[in-house]
C-alpha cells in the first residue's frame, strides 16, 4: 500500500469515528480539507469480477465478484425483530458502495418497520374502507413480494421484473390483494466507486378502485445507515434546501453524504415525478431533531391531496426514481447533472 493509501485511511477512520460535535470550525474544515487532498491522491480501486446473481435465503442477492451489493427481499422475514407481524417482504436490503459501505438499515431499533429502500403507502381506501399499508405490524395492509423475473439487461448490468401485490384484511377478515405492482430495477456500477439503482413501479387497482389517501409520508422511501446523524452528515435537495428545511418542499432530487471507515459517501436520489406526472414530489426528511438527524427521505406524491390510483394519475400509478451510491461526495452542480443527464434533459 502506498503512503498517500495508508494517510488517507487513517485520517478517514479518523474522521468516521470522531464525535463531530466539535465547535472549533477551524479543525472540521481542516480535516474535511486533508480527507479530500488524500482521497484525491490515492483514488479508487477498480473492483474485481462480473456481475452475478443467485437466491438465497429468502433473497435475490447481486455480488460483483466476491461483494454483495444488493439483495431483495422476496420471501417474508424468517425471523424478524419484534416477531411474526414483522415478517415483511418486497424490500432492498443490504445496498453498499463498490467499497462495501451499507448505506441502507433494516428494522432499526426506533422504527422496525423501517425496510432500507421501500415504498409502501401509507394509507389506501377500498370499498369505503381504509387501510394502513405502512405499519405493517397493524396487521390491515402490507406490500408483499410475489414474484421474480431476471431480465436479460446486457454483461456489466444485472435487471429484474418483480411482481408484487398490496394485500389489506377488515378487522376478522380474509386477506385480499387490491393493488398489483410491476418493480422494474436494474442495477450497474459506474466506474470504481458508484452503484447505480433504476426503479420503475407500475401499479394497478385490481377489482375495486382504490385511492392512494393524502399523508404526510407515503411512497417511495430510503432509511439510512445509523453511522450518520446530524453531526456527521449533510442533506441536500434540488431546491438548495437541507436537513431542517427541506420537509414538505418539493424536490426533483435529494442528496445524503457522510464519513465512512474508508473515507466518504454519497447517496443520490432522485425522481422523475416532475416528468412524468408534471410536478415534483414533496419530500418528507427528518430534520435535527428527529432521531438525532439519522437519514430518512421519502419522495410523496399525495401530501396535498389524495389520488385515484389509475393510468390517469401517474404521479401514483407509474413512477420512476434512481439511486447513485458513492464512494465520494456528490454535490449540488454533480446531483443535477446526474438527474439531467438522467432524464435526457
Amino acid at each position: 500500500m502506498s503512503e498517500a493509501s495508508t494517510a488517507e485511511r487513517t485520517v478517514a477512520k479518523v474522521a468516521y469515528i470522531l464525535p463531530m460535535r466539535v465547535e472549533n470550525y477551524s479543525f472540521k474544515r481542516a480535516l474535511g480539507v486533508v480527507c479530500g487532498a488524500l482521497a484525491s491522491v490515492a483514488g479508487a480501486a477498480e473492483p474485481a469480477g462480473t456481475w452475478a446473481t443467485a437466491t438465497r435465503a429468502g433473497r435475490v442477492e447481486a455480488r460483483h465478484g466476491e461483494s454483495l451489493l444488493f439483495a431483495w427481499q422476496s420471501e417474508p422475514l424468517a425471523a424478524p425483530l419484534g416477531g411474526a407481524k414483522f415478517a415483511a417482504s418486497a424490500f432492498v436490503h443490504p445496498l453498499r458502495t463498490p467499497s462495501g459501505f451499507e448505506w441502507t438499515a433494516v428494522q432499526p431499533a426506533d422504527h422496525l418497520h423501517h425496510l432500507g429502500l421501500w415504498w409502501p403507502w401509507k394509507f389506501i381506501e377500498v370499498d369505503g374502507e381504509r387501510y394502513n399499508c405502512w405499519e405493517i405490524q397493524e396487521g390491515q395492509g402490507a406490500l408483499v413480494a410475489r414474484g421474480v423475473k431476471q431480465l436479460e439487461v446486457g454483461p456489466d448490468r444485472l435487471g429484474w421484473e418483480f411482481t408484487n401485490e398490496v394485500v389489506v384484511r377488515k378487522a376478522g377478515g380474509e386477506a385480499r390483494a387490491v393493488i398489483r405492482e410491476t418493480a422494474t430495477v436494474g442495477l450497474a456500477l459506474r466506474g470504481s466507486d458508484a452503484v447505480v439503482l433504476d426503479v420503475t413501479l407500475r401499479q394497478q387497482a385490481l377489482g375495486s378502485p382504490v385511492t392512494i389517501v393524502n399523508y404526510l409520508y407515503s411512497g417511495f422511501s430510503w432509511r439510512g445507515t445509523s453511522a450518520w446523524n446530524k453531526d456527521n452528515s449533510r442533506l441536500l435537495t434540488s431546491e438548495g434546501q437541507g436537513r431542517d428545511d427541506a420537509n414538505g418542499q418539493l424536490a426533483r432530487w435529494v442528496v445524503v453524504s457522510g464519513p465512512t471507515p474508508n473515507g466518504s459517501a454519497a447517496v443520490l436520489l432522485m425522481s422523475a415525478a416532475s416528468e412524468v406526472a408534471g410536478t415534483a414530489e414533496r419530500l418528507r426528511v427528518w430534520d435535527s431533531k428527529t432521531t438525532n438527524g439519522v437519514p430518512f427521505v421519502n419522495f410523496n406524491p399525495v401530501v396535498n391531496a389524495a389520488l385515484p390510483l389509475d393510468e390517469a394519475h401517474p404521479a401514483v400509478s407509474n413512477r420512476k426514481y434512481r439511486v447513485v451510491a458513492a464512494d465520494r461526495l456528490i454535490d449540488a452542480a454533480a446531483a443535477e447533472a446526474e438527474w439531467r443527464q438522467w432524464l435526457g434533459k
